[in-house]
């Protein structure tokens, strides 16, 4: 017999006990899966902010909480340095054709993406001359976005129009190259 508010509780057939105790394990180890997805995460989050803190001194960077459902499997942060943002998503998938089929439905809609070598598996400018970079390696999705702003550079007022565009340019593609190629060499798995 159990106690429920002061009245006692017969349970009348043992298959609704061993139902009880069935929700209580899956229930317990939801909460485990749920718990082992946020270490995982939080241990890819601490191996990618050591390598990038290794190999570009002097970016400062913060952890942001990811988009969409509390289980989704996405590490996100903000990489800066003075007039320059980059923002990190990095989607774990769970298998390599996931992987794939997430780049190639995030592409499907871009005019003219341009193919990428040397970085990860694959990797794409989604759009020409555009602030954004997606690679691939392994299970793994990056994406990568920037933000520069060049006309609050100390000597941006001694550039005219088109030396600040051709700035922001080239900034642009130099810094995601270097971002997409730290993440090439990350052993994230």
């Amino acid at each position: 017999m159990l106690t429920k508010f002061g009245k006692f509780v017969e349970w009348t057939t043992e298959s609704e006990m061993k139902t009880l105790i069935s929700v209580g394990i899956i229930l317990t180890v939801l909460a485990l899966a749920q718990s082992q997805r946020k270490e995982d995460l939080d241990g890819l989050s601490e191996k990618i902010s050591s390598h990038l803190e290794s190999k570009l001194p002097g970016w400062q960077h913060r952890r942001l909480p990811p988009f969409g459902t509390p289980e989704s499997k996405v590490v996100v942060q903000v990489w800066s340095i003075p007039n320059r943002i980059v923002k990190v998503a990095v989607a774990v998938r769970w298998s390599v054709e996931d992987a794939k089929k997430e780049i190639r439905s995030f592409l499907q809609f871009r005019r003219e993406p341009q193919e990428l070598t040397g970085f990860g598996d694959e990797a794409f400018w989604p759009e020409r001359n555009g602030a954004d970079l997606v690679l691939r390696k392994g299970r793994y999705v990056i994406y990568l976005s920037i933000v520069v702003y060049v006309e609050e550079d100390s000597d941006a007022q001694n550039l005219s129009k088109a030396e600040q565009q051709a700035r922001a340019k080239a900034d642009t593609e130099r810094i995601l190259k270097e971002f997409a190629t730290q993440f090439s060499a990350i052993e994230l798995e």
